[in-house]
């Protein structure tokens, strides 16, 4: 029987590749999509930041819905692994995620002077996580091999 992904899994999948894509619907009503990196893992919750002035907090506030993509790719491509999913944004004032953000990032460490009160530092977490892990081998309409991985559905609610 084949493990379930467990949040561990999805947020060592995303540390591992190291940036992300995140699409939001835009104030507009049509999709952004910009580089982010997923921050930390705290109390079974993947945390991200940004900051309260951009166009990206904005959208989230007003529609807190994402979909995040990301890869890396292998020197044998076709082995490539690739991640997907859909979730919900929750922004929460929680002091420890920012302070072990602040201990991750260098960038986050240099924009906010360090200071993890500052107050254009925003944080959130995911909920409702539904997605695949995948890589570029396993394709429908191809002839299956067992020498690619399967892509492993996950839903991950809370």
């Amino acid at each position: 029987m084949e493990k379930e992904v467990t949040i561990e899994d999805v947020a060592e999948c995303l540390d591992r590749i190291g940036l992300q894509y995140l699409a939001t619907i835009g104030l507009d009503g049509k999709p952004k999509v910009r580089p982010v990196q997923y921050m930390v893992l705290h109390e079974e919750k993947m945390w991200f930041c940004t900051n309260s002035e951009k166009a990206m907090y904005a959208e989230l506030q007003k529609f807190p819905f994402i979909d995040l993509c990301a890869s890396r790719l292998e020197k044998n491509e076709i082995t490539t692994s690739w991640i997907r999913f859909s979730a919900e944004v929750v922004f929460e004032e929680n002091q420890a995620v920012k302070e072990a953000i602040m201990k991750k990032s260098e960038i986050v460490r240099e924009l906010y002077k360090n200071k993890a009160g500052h107050p254009l530092f925003k944080v959130f977490c995911l909920k409702n996580i539904h997605g695949s892990m995948n890589n570029l081998g396993h394709v429908k309409g191809l002839e299956e091999r067992v020498d690619f991985a399967k892509p492993k559905e996950f839903s991950l609610c809370g």
